[in-house]
């Protein structure tokens, strides 16, 4: 039985890396990326073209969710900040912006009060250059995140710079969600990009600083704060504290205490929530694990929610040693804790929006650097088939998964992104590091042979 088994995940190994190698060569991956991200733009352009009252030819809402922050914005520059949180006025702003929307439609604002007076700024220009303002925005930290993140990784050939920022930049969450989505997700990328640039040059109270910005949105924070916590890094956690103080001290003093006040009745309220119906969340529309569970049928009964606990128990049951000895770690083991913390914070969360999905970026990064580094071999053939496969499926999964749960009631993304983090998890417990890279890389070339993982 071990033998058959050993022979059938050989043959399967072949046939993944021949179909990998045959198909995706680099002038097909430069020319599938720059199409993806000349097909969103002229979309874009359609979009604000053709827009009426607010909603255009194809039927969305021009700028996406960014209407919210917009109004957010609006209502600070016209209004008292303690009304910041009064829904019923930010509705009758939202269908003032745009009356052809739905008149049951709503988009509250659910973030914090410093992160409102970001777009107290952006609000002061008509909504469309407003959007468009955004978008750039949100391109340049995005494309700044990863610049930093790439230059620290040093094992990658310099070739891969251009390829690898045209799929980061082509990449559906980022390219279509995020950023002509409206969504603010290249905050909480960059603030991350930040926070892993200035721990791997040892700069940890500045890495907390910067990790402390994703307190805008707390749930990118959910796994990586309990790894500081475990790992004993008080440099990493003052940071972080510190960062939070400032921020809660900029919110009272510019908007006074009443908004801050609110933001945490809400905040209580959108945790209880996510826990909830469809009615709150387009649960179509996110990833963890909550949610994929949610969606099967079923999804309230005793039997789901018991999987669900299960599906993150067991992870959080590996990571939890790693988390421990992460300081008694090498380099490559604490690249791949980073990876795969980062990517299973997409998967074991409370709620989790696709176009948040950006952070398993830099975890493909470091993944992608440590095999590098751990490989005699070069070129892609460095990455072993399975993480070439897992790469493609991540960066194809999420043009199609969104219509693909609405019509099955199955999130697939979820489990791209379960296998993503498994794998790097799995990297990431292997004891004898060089050895087991070289194993995996170069089929057993180090030791007895083993196929590729």
């Amino acid at each position: 039985m071990a033998i058959r088994f050993s022979s059938v995940a050989q043959d399967i190994r072949l046939c993944c890396s021949a179909l990998i190698g045959r198909y995706l060569k680099l002038p097909v991956i430069r020319f599938i990326a720059i199409s993806f991200i000349i097909g969103g733009l002229l979309s874009l352009t359609v979009a604000c073209w053709t827009s009426k009252g607010g909603v255009n030819i194809f039927g969305s809402w021009v700028g996406g969710d960014y209407a919210c922050f917009y109004v957010a914005g609006t209502l600070l520059n016209e209004h008292s900040p303690d009304q910041l949180y009064d829904f019923h006025l930010q509705n009758r702003l939202l269908h003032a912006l745009l009356p052809s929307i739905p008149a049951t439609a709503e988009l509250p604002l659910l973030h914090p009060p410093f992160f409102a007076l970001l777009f107290g700024s952006f609000a002061l220009l008509p909504f469309t250059l407003s959007f468009l303002a955004l978008i750039l925005f949100s391109i340049i930290l995005y494309v700044w995140g990863f610049l930093l993140i790439r230059g620290s990784l040093s094992a990658i050939p310099q070739e891969a710079s251009t390829i690898s920022l045209l799929l980061a930049l082509s990449f559906e969450p980022f390219l279509m969600e995020c950023a002509i989505g409206g969504n603010t997700s290249a905050v909480g990328f960059f603030a991350i990009a930040l926070a892993l640039y200035f721990y791997r040059r040892g700069f940890f109270t500045l890495s907390g600083m910067a990790l402390g910005l994703c307190l805008y949105k707390p749930t990118f924070l959910l796994l990586v704060v309990p790894m500081f916590v475990l790992a004993r890094r008080s440099k990493v956690l003052q940071g972080f504290f510190m960062t939070g103080i400032l921020l809660a001290g900029i919110s009272c003093l510019s908007l006074g205490k009443q908004p801050c006040f609110d933001y945490l009745h809400i905040f209580g309220g959108v945790a209880h929530t996510s826990l909830g119906t469809e009615s709150v969340f387009r649960t179509f529309k996110y990833i963890d694990i909550l949610s994929f569970f949610r969606l099967l049928p079923g999804g309230s009964s005793p039997i789901i929610w018991a999987s669900a606990l299960a599906a993150v128990f067991v992870p959080v049951f590996y990571l939890i040693p790693l988390w421990w000895r992460l300081d008694r770690l090498d380099d490559s083991r604490k690249d791949l804790v980073w990876a795969c913390t980062l990517t299973l914070t997409t998967v074991l969360n409370l709620h989790f929006a696709i176009y948040d999905s950006i952070i398993v970026v830099p975890a493909i990064l470091l993944t992608a650097n440590v095999l590098y580094r751990h490989s005699s071999r070069t070129g892609a053939a460095a990455l072993t088939p399975l993480f070439r496969l897992l790469i493609v499926l991540l960066y194809l999964t999420p043009w199609l998964t969104q219509q693909m749960t609405k019509f099955l009631g199955l999130q697939i993304f979820t489990l791209v992104l379960a296998a993503t983090g498994a794998y790097q998890l799995f990297l990431a417990r292997r004891r004898a590091v060089n050895d087991e890279f070289n194993k995996l890389n170069n089929g057993g070339a180090v030791g007895s042979q083993q196929p590729e993982v």
